[in-house]
């Protein structure tokens, strides 16, 4: 320790706390005591200190480090340098703040000097992993439901139109679904008001593939579809598998720019399955409410080309992979996405036109790792990868 401090560990009474008071603390102190860990922590300001103006008697959180600033820290302990910041960023758990106050907190900081004291609980929680290396996303249960009896397309009907009522924006995608399932329902009829509502006209219902590939989905699952139909729902899967390979090729063009061969059959394999999640890959929502946040094909292919393991080759090999298995990522990004959601519903709700944008300093910490993110002003995932 770089000051000295009085410490009193409460465990001995029964109390799962530590309090840790000093005349000055210092930044790499505090990174030993509870940065380093992420514990929850108290942090007692001194009144009238310029932080206690700001933000009141006491700050509710776990300090925030940048990956550069992490990195700096960790190096320190090994090398004996010392570093002095005036500053501590912390990711503030207050109820009480507002999000200004949260914001401030988190990327302006609190005045190390103004701390008069600090407690804390002594809890860290290890990251799991599979035995294969990969870390296991956090807090993920597993409900398996007997659906049997229910109609898929009668709930997602009424889930749309629910989430429509409510003053949710629908994604484009759910619309489509929306229009799709009604004209299904309805023998190919669709009130010109819904559509309108929706953003759609009539010519819409012409060349809009992806409400006819709904429709058909719909039908087939009902049992009926006619021979007619069948035709034309293959030509529409064949015309969607083909967009979807395009755009697949324009971003694989870009990965294996200089390659002429590839030897290595573990990368021929990887194309396949590449090629293979692309075309059963359906969008979905990530973040849910008001202001959706969702990801869809040109979404995935970008990440998972770039900063899926298994996936990567070329030019994007081993560039900053998931430490998560593949069938992990969307629960990921959830989580990811999850700490930064008061931030973000923000954000979309002053309808700027600007991107949501984390990274560098900014980026997000979660289950030991900062991420990147980039979400554009329609709610669309754009960026998101390991720092």
């Amino acid at each position: 320790m770089k000051n000295s401090y009085r410490i009193v560990d409460y465990s001995e009474l029964g109390l799962p706390c530590i309090e840790v008071s000093g005349d000055q603390f210092h930044y790499q102190d505090l990174y030993e005591l509870v940065g380093c860990n992420r514990y929850m922590t108290t942090f007692q300001l001194k009144v009238d200190s310029e932080s206690y103006k700001e933000f009141g008697s006491e700050v509710l959180g776990v300090i925030h480090y940048d990956a550069t600033s992490l990195k700096v820290l960790k190096n320190s302990l090994v090398d004996g340098t010392e570093i002095t910041k005036n500053k501590i960023r912390i990711d503030s758990a207050d109820c009480s703040f507002s999000l200004k106050q949260k914001g401030d907190c988190k990327y302006r900081g609190i005045n190390v000097d103004d701390i008069e004291h600090i407690s804390f609980l002594p809890y860290k929680r290890e990251a799991e992993k599979y035995e294969t290396g990969e870390k296991k996303v956090p807090d993920i249960v597993t409900i398996k439901v007997n659906c049997s009896g229910m109609d898929a397309d009668i709930l997602k009907q009424n889930y749309l139109v629910s989430k429509l009522n409510s003053g949710d924006k629908l994604i484009q995608y759910e619309k489509e679904q929306l229009v799709g399932i009604t004209l299904a329902f309805n023998g190919g009829r669709i009130d010109s008001r819904i559509l309108e509502h929706l953003g759609f006209c009539e010519d819409d219902l012409k060349s809009n593939l992806n409400i006819w590939n709904q429709l058909y989905h719909v039908k087939k699952r009902r049992g009926q579809l006619t021979d007619i139909d069948k035709k034309n729902y293959s030509e529409v899967k064949s015309v969607l598998s083909m967009e979807k390979t395009l755009k697949l090729v324009r971003e694989m063009s870009l990965s294996l720019s200089g390659i002429k061969k590839f030897e290595d059959e573990s990368k021929i394999n990887a194309l396949k399955e590449i090629y293979e999640s692309v075309i059963n890959f359906s969008p979905s929502i990530l973040m849910h409410g008001k202001f959706q946040v969702y990801w869809d094909v040109d979404s995935y292919i970008h990440i998972v080309l770039r900063h899926v393991k298994k996936y990567q080759v070329g030019n994007y090999e081993n560039k900053t992979p998931f430490p998560y298995k593949t069938k992990d990522l969307k629960s990921l990004m959830e989580k990811v996405i999850q700490q930064v959601e008061e931030e973000l519903k923000h954000h979309l709700s002053q309808e700027t036109g600007k991107n949501f944008t984390r990274q560098g300093k900014m980026a997000i910490f979660y289950n030991g790792d900062h991420y990147h993110l980039r979400i554009n002003a329609d709610g669309r995932v754009t960026q998101f990868h390991v720092a």
